[in-house]
């Protein structure tokens, strides 16, 4: 096998740990932050209402969805989208529920006050999938390729998943700044409306950094994803000759 083939296995092997690294400090600190009560005694649907009020974002309604276990926010034009909490986010008054919410609300001042990526983050999510399909579907005929295109049949795949680099380093770019950035608003508006006191503020910041570190473990599969594809092509590529 070529230097190039081993270089993607061990990159994609080193994503793959840096990932199981993540998602173990993770798990570590939501174990040790879990049901800590806040001391305002607001339950997670309160502080939403509370903070969307106070910018202006009355619109925006706080539901209940009892089908997921995520809280998410979903943007509409005109300040009228969604913010979604689980229900043990939803009624519960722990420090965890309100980092959450606050999180959330966050994403709703960014979207509409800030710099937002959420567009692009979509856009580059379908296309880094699109290359990475597309390539391994001309693999799957390369059969027929090979027949009247030879072997340098293998430098179109291997070009449209190497483009796949591009869109992926876009989406997780995007997708770390924009929950990096809905942390800190959504944490200044527990400050600023005293929601939370100082020894609190601590515990808010390992809660979020905990669910922050979930997007970093994906970054680090899309890398490895991204690996094992370069990885095969040029391994499809030595067994042609």
């Amino acid at each position: 096998m070529s230097f190039w083939f081993y270089l993607f296995v061990g990159s994609a092997v080193v994503s793959s740990a840096l990932s199981f690294r993540c998602s173990s400090r993770q798990d570590k600190l939501r174990r040790r932050n879990l049901n800590r009560v806040a001391s305002c005694g607001l339950t997670g649907y309160e502080v939403a209402t509370l903070i969307l009020r106070e910018n202006n974002l009355g619109a925006i309604s706080v539901q209940n969805d009892q089908t997921s276990q995520k809280a998410a926010f979903r943007p509409k034009e005109g300040k009228r989208g969604t913010i979604r909490l689980p229900p043990d986010i939803f009624a519960d008054s722990s420090l965890r529920a309100i980092a959450i919410s606050a999180h959330e609300c966050g994403h709703a001042l960014q979207y509409y006050f800030g710099r937002s990526y959420f567009s692009i983050s979509k856009l580059t999510f379908v296309l880094f999938w699109s290359f990475i399909g597309s390539g391994f579907f001309l693999l799957n005929f390369s059969f027929i390729f090979l027949s009247f295109m030879g072997r340098e049949f293998f430098l179109i795949p291997f070009l449209i998943v190497l483009l796949a680099a591009i869109p992926g380093i876009c989406y997780v770019v995007g997708t770390l700044q924009s929950e990096s950035d809905a942390t800190h608003r959504g944490i200044t508006m527990l400050e600023l409306k005293k929601l939370i006191d100082y020894h609190e503020t601590s515990f808010v910041k390992q809660w979020l950094e905990a669910s922050f570190l979930n997007y970093v473990s994906n970054s680090w599969l899309f890398a490895t994803v991204w690996s094992f594809a370069m990885a095969g092509i040029i391994m499809c590529y030595g067994r042609s000759s």
